[in-house]
C-alpha cells in the first residue's frame, strides 16, 4: 500500500531537511531533541485526575526497587476499575512519562481504564536488565495495592510501544510466574523484539522512513550497556537475554495478545514473527498492520491522524477483553 499522504509528507521533509539522527546527537541531546517533538506527540483529553506517586517493590533478583508511575483516571470510573499498565517507547534511551502523557490520556479514555505509566530507568546508565526490573517492580506494586487506588488487579494489561512493547512482553513472561501478578492481556505497538536487524522490512526500510536500521542498532548498544561507543553487534545476539530478546523467551501460559505493526517500519517483520511465534505456542493472538504508517504514529499522533483512531481501536479491543 502507497504511504498515507501524512506519512509522505513526512519522509519528504526527512529527505530535504535531514536532520541528525538521534545516535549523532549523542545521549543527552537526543533526549533534549526528543523532549522539544511535544508538537508532534498531540494533546491528550482531560482526566479527572493525574496523580504521580512512587511505588516501591523487591525484584526477582531480591533488590529493593522504588519506581516512578504516573496514574490516568478518566472521568465517571467505577470503584475496581480496570488497570493498564503502560511503558512508554524511545529505544530505552530516549522519552519518559512527560513525552507519553498524550498517549496515556488517550488510552484511559478510550479503554474506560486507569493508565499507569513507569517511568522506569532509562539506558546507558541502567542498562538490561535495570528497565525490566523497573517495568516489572512498579506492575507488582500497582497490583498488590489496587484496592489503596481503586482498581481491579484481576482486570490487568500491559501495553507499550516500540521499546516499550518490549518491555510489557518482559512484565507478562514475569508475571507467568509470579502469584501477585495476573496480567490477563497485552497489547504490544510496533513492538522491538529481536536485536538481528535482517529482516525483509529492515532491509526495506534501512534508512528514509525515520526510524532506521542504525538507530536500532545504537539503541540496543545502549541497552547493552556499551553507551553508544559501538553500534550492537549482531555475531552478540546469542547473548541476548529471552527478556530482551523475545524471539528467545518461552510463551506457554502467556496472555491473550494483541500485535500492531506499522507497513513502512524496520520492526514490521519482527512484530509479526513475534505473532507468529505466540501462535505457535498457543496464545490468543491477533494481528493489526496499519499498511501505510511509519514506525511510531501512534504517539505522534499530533502528526498522524491514524495515530489517534488507531488509539481509540486499541482501547475498545482492551476494554472488550477486560470486560
Amino acid at each position: 500500500m502507497t504511504l498515507h499522504p501524512q506519512a509522505q509528507t513526512f519522509v519528504a521533509w526527512l529527505r530535504e531537511a535531514q536532520p541528525p539522527r538521534w545516535e549523532e546527537l549523542g545521549v543527552e541531546k537526543a533526549r533534549r531533541g526528543f523532549a522539544a517533538l511535544v508538537d508532534s506527540f498531540g494533546e491528550g483529553p482531560r482526566m479527572q485526575t493525574v496523580e504521580d506517586r512512587l511505588v516501591e517493590e523487591t525484584t526477582v533478583e531480591g533488590q529493593r526497587l522504588s519506581v516512578p508511575v504516573r496514574l490516568y483516571r478518566p472521568t465517571g470510573l467505577p470503584v475496581d476499575a480496570p488497570v493498564i499498565m503502560f511503558y512508554h517507547g524511545g529505544g530505552w534511551v530516549l522519552g519518559n512519562v512527560e513525552s507519553h502523557d498524550s498517549t496515556c490520556r488517550r488510552l484511559a479514555d478510550a479503554s474506560g481504564a486507569v493508565v499507569a505509566s513507569v517511568d522506569y530507568r532509562l539506558s546507558p546508565e541502567a542498562p538490561f536488565p535495570g528497565p525490566v526490573q523497573d517495568c516489572f517492580v512498579a506492575t507488582k506494586a500497582i497490583a498488590k495495592m489496587a484496592g489503596k487506588f481503586s482498581l481491579d488487579a484481576g482486570r490487568m494489561a500491559v501495553m507499550g510501544d516500540s521499546a516499550g512493547g518490549n518491555l510489557a512482553a518482559a512484565v507478562a513472561l514475569l508475571a507467568k510466574d509470579d502469584p501477585d501478578v495476573s496480567v490477563k492481556y497485552a497489547v504490544l505497538v510496533y513492538p522491538v523484539v529481536t536485536p538481528t536487524f535482517d529482516s525483509g522490512s529492515y532491509r526495506e526500510f534501512e534508512s528514509g522512513f525515520g526510524l532506521t536500521k542504525r538507530t536500532m542498532q545504537w539503541f540496543w548498544a545502549n541497552y547493552f550497556g556499551r553507551d553508544g561507543a559501538e553500534l550492537f553487534d549482531v555475531d552478540a545476539c546469542h547473548e541476548a537475554d529471552p527478556l530482551a530478546d523475545l524471539l528467545k523467551a518461552d510463551f506457554g501460559g502467556f496472555p491473550p495478545t494483541h500485535v500492531l505493526v506499522a507497513g513502512y517500519d524496520v520492526l514490521r517483520d519482527e512484530g509479526l514473527a513475534l505473532a507468529d511465534k505466540l501462535d505457535a505456542s498457543g496464545v490468543e493472538v491477533t494481528r493489526e498492520c496499519a499498511s501505510d504508517m511509519l514506525h511510531g504514529f501512534v504517539h505522534f499522533a499530533g502528526q498522524f491522524e491514524t495515530g489517534v483512531t488507531a488509539m481509540r481501536s486499541l482501547g475498545k479491543r482492551i476494554s472488550n477483553q477486560l470486560g
